[in-house]
C-alpha cells in the first residue's frame, strides 16, 4: 500500500494541490526538486514497509504453525498491532499538522 503524504511548498507552506510547470501556485517557487524529493522519500518507506510486512508474516507463521486457532488468531492481532504502533510512531507523528 503506498504512502502519500500531503506536499506543502517549503518557500511559503501551502499545499502543493497542482504543480503547473513545477512552481507553487500561491508564491510562484520552483518546488520540483522537492516533489523529486517527497517522492524518494515515500519510495524508500514503501519498502521498508513491504519488508517488514514480509518478515513479520513469514516470522508470525513459523511461530503459529503449532499452534491452535485461537492462539494463532491472537498472535496474528498482536503482530498487526505492533506493525500498526511501529508505522504510526515511524511515518506519521513527526508529519507537520495539515
Amino acid at each position: 500500500m503506498p504512502v502519500h503524504s500531503q506536499l506543502n511548498c517549503p518557500n511559503c507552506g501551502e499545499r502543493l494541490v497542482r504543480k503547473p510547470g513545477g512552481r507553487c501556485p500561491s508564491c510562484g517557487a520552483d518546488v520540483r526538486a522537492h516533489v523529486v524529493q517527497e517522492h524518494e522519500r515515500e519510495t524508500r518507506i514503501d519498502k521498508v514497509v513491504a519488508i517488514v510486512s514480509t518478515a513479520l508474516v513469514l516470522g508470525v507463521s513459523l511461530f503459529v504453525g503449532g499452534c491452535n486457532l485461537v492462539e494463532g488468531i491472537a498472535a496474528y492481532a498482536v503482530a498487526g498491532l505492533l506493525m500498526w504502533v511501529i508505522a504510526k510512531r515511524t511515518f506519521f507523528e513527526s508529519r507537520p499538522p495539515d
